[in-house]
């Protein structure tokens, strides 16, 4: 990779998107199963759960390179990227088995004991996939806007809200639980009030209380070339219209609400990878970075050549 991940691009926030949004629906699932009457939310949303998180999973691979090799992501347990790997594989497993239990045509159905222990799994495991990808940009020192625990916050929140939005988008083609038309509607409206909050206050401190490249991130949303799509598409589009939709009786318009909160965190995932393009540079990076090959090197196509 010539740019040697300095920069990431839509496959990443994609990822991101596909993969919480797909948590948090197993997440939810598995609390259903554990915990109400009504415990089968949605077949077709459990599985969708667990699709969407492998979708994610193979944007992540096409990110990192060389798919060939993707197996070394699971080898070393020292490593947050690791980690995150072995939930997601878990997670997907635990839903599609869950999903297929409330099947005829699959030998395990009614077996509640299985599908009480995959919903324990799909609760953990989802969870931790849904936060993974917040803690995984907060960690980056050098990153001004992701840097912080905020972050997690933020990803965390929008996973559960769209993860909310995807069961409820569901209701409009598929049978799904009373729980789903009557509850997550009124969660989800909580969810987009929690995301304004926390939106306003994290830029509100990287603007006025952090270090000076946070604040310099921070303007990039607040009057500079974010500010639109952030203001209107993300806020407004993305949050404030299906919070009130989701207040509405009226399903189609709930389920609108839920496909434009879907939507906005597709928008939110774009524009906080592509803020992270602003770095802090240690001591002598630069010049260090700027002394390593490209790739195509006529020396390194000629070691090359010799090793074939």
């Amino acid at each position: 990779m010539n740019q040697k991940h300095e920069t990431w691009g839509w496959m990443l926030a994609f990822d991101f998107f596909f993969a919480g949004m797909g948590a948090a629906m197993l997440f939810f699932a598995g609390i259903a199963e554990l915990f109400l009457t009504d415990s089968n939310l949605s077949v077709v949303g459990i599985f969708l759960g667990a699709i969407f998180i492998a979708i994610g999973a193979l944007l992540l691979i096409a990110e990192l390179g060389r798919p060939l090799q993707a197996w070394r992501v699971f080898v070393n347990p020292k490593a947050l990227l690791t980690f995150g790997a072995w939930n997601m594989t878990i997670a997907i497993g635990a839903g599609l088995l869950l999903a297929t239990s409330w099947l005829e045509v699959f030998p395990w159905f009614g077996l509640v004991a299985l599908r009480k222990a995959m919903a324990f799994v799909c609760m953990i495991t989802g969870f931790i996939v849904a936060t993974y990808p917040g803690v995984l940009l907060g960690m980056h020192k050098g990153r001004p806007f992701w840097n912080g625990p905020g972050i997690v916050v933020l990803f965390l929140n929008s996973s559960l809200l769209t993860g909310l939005a995807a069961f409820i988008v569901c209701g409009l083609f598929v049978d799904v639980s009373p729980v789903v038309l009557n509850f997550f509607p009124n969660l989800a409206a909580v969810l987009c009030v929690f995301q304004l909050i926390i939106w306003l206050a994290y830029l509100w401190i990287k603007n006025s209380g952090a270090t000076n490249r946070e604040n310099l991130a921070a303007k990039r949303w607040i009057s500079g070339d974010f500010v639109n799509l952030f203001k209107l598409g993300f806020l407004f589009l993305g949050t404030f219209v299906p919070l009130v939709l989701f207040m509405l009786a009226n399903e189609t318009l709930v389920a609108f609400g839920g496909l434009l909160a879907i939507l906005g965190g597709l928008l939110m995932r774009n524009l906080v990878v592509y803020a992270g393009q602003d770095r802090t540079w240690l001591p002598g990076e630069k010049d260090f970075r700027a002394r390593l090959p490209l790739g195509d090197e006529a020396f390194l196509h000629k070691i090359w050549t010799k090793q074939i």
